[in-house]
């Protein structure tokens, strides 16, 4: 479920948590990987595609998605591509880079 981290992502983290980044945001989410229903309460950046390939210097992200990226250690991160803009409330699928179905939301009330 987690991916090693490249330079370019460590990069990336330390971008997006900067003043300058605005158009990132960090956000508290709970993430529930799908094919076991083990949900995760956490911290994520929720960021475009455009922002990541810059971040990275790379092209691999589609420039106008969402993605919501979990930092799980300094080795590790899952990126999950929000086909339908930005998670709600109330859930949003994604898949991340693996290919691994996720389900986001803003509400971490019932994430346990």
């Amino acid at each position: 479920m987690r991916t090693a981290l490249s330079s370019g992502l460590i990069f990336l983290f330390a971008t997006l948590v900067t003043p300058f980044a605005v158009a990132a945001e960090r956000v508290e989410v709970c993430a529930e990987y799908e094919s076991t229903g083990k949900k995760y309460r956490v911290m994520a950046t929720i960021a475009k595609g455009s922002e990541l390939n810059r971040a990275t210097k790379s092209y691999s992200y589609t420039g106008f998605s969402t993605y919501v990226v979990i930092f799980w250690s300094q080795e590790n991160a899952s990126i999950i591509k929000m086909p339908f803009g930005p998670p709600s409330a109330f859930g949003s699928a994604g898949e991340d880079q693996e290919g691994r179905k996720w389900r986001v939301s803003t509400s971490t009330t019932f994430c346990f």
